[in-house]
């Protein structure tokens, strides 16, 4: 028995835009959670503290990930960057919105990573990303967002990352075979007039509420 079918999915949608006002509508059209973005170069994408509040008094969860400029070649991914992504998330969710301990920030790597990318790029990345949050505090789990090969490598390679988020590109390397997700995008669309892609979680999907 594969896991999707040991446990029930819970229904969400990830989007760059702004949810404060659209909180309710979204709780009754029988979401579970929310999932937003932490980066810098497009601040207007980011999840924002009274954001954060007004999901929450809605009684829905959210999910953190953090997609800074285009992670969506292999260029993008060295231990530098990993370093500074790292910190800026870490800090973005202490700081700014107040993510409790122990709930989750995802890293995207938003493109067909071949094992060659993976082995001498995209692995660096996160090593580095699970250094420094050791140095911050330790506060976060890691999670990533990618391909089922790209989930399938961190899973194995790093014994500290036990989030995954397949994304919804089924060509992409093993992304149709993949099981062990926690999220899986679905598909996407417009849900309370946003440009929105549905998820399904399974089990815990890392996300949080904020503590009153």
């Amino acid at each position: 028995m594969n896991p999707a079918e040991e446990r029930p999915t819970d229904k969400g949608i990830d989007t760059e835009s702004l949810c404060e006002e659209k909180a309710l509508e979204l709780k009754q059209a029988g979401y579970h959670f929310i999932a937003r973005y932490y980066n810098q170069n497009n601040p207007h994408k980011n999840l924002t503290k009274t954001e954060a509040q007004a999901l929450t008094q809605a009684g829905l969860y959210i999910v953190a990930v953090w997609e800074n400029g285009y992670p969506t070649s292999v260029s993008y991914f060295s231990q530098e960057v990993g370093e500074s992504d790292a910190t800026s998330a870490y800090n973005y969710a202490k700081h700014t919105i107040g993510q409790p301990q122990g709930s989750t920030i995802y890293f995207a790597v938003d493109f067909d990573a071949s094992p060659t990318d993976l082995s001498e790029f995209v692995h660096h990345y996160f090593q580095k990303i699970i250094d420094t949050f050791k140095e911050l505090g330790n506060e976060y789990h890691i999670g990533v967002y990618g391909s089922g090969l790209t989930c399938e490598y961190i899973l194995k390679n790093f014994s500290e990352i036990s989030y995954t988020w397949l994304a919804e590109s089924s060509g992409w390397s093993n992304s149709r075979t993949f099981e062990q997700w926690n999220i899986k995008q679905v598909g996407s669309g417009t849900e309370v007039g946003f440009s929105v892609d549905f998820n399904e979680a399974q089990g815990d999907g890392g996300g949080f509420r904020l503590e009153s």
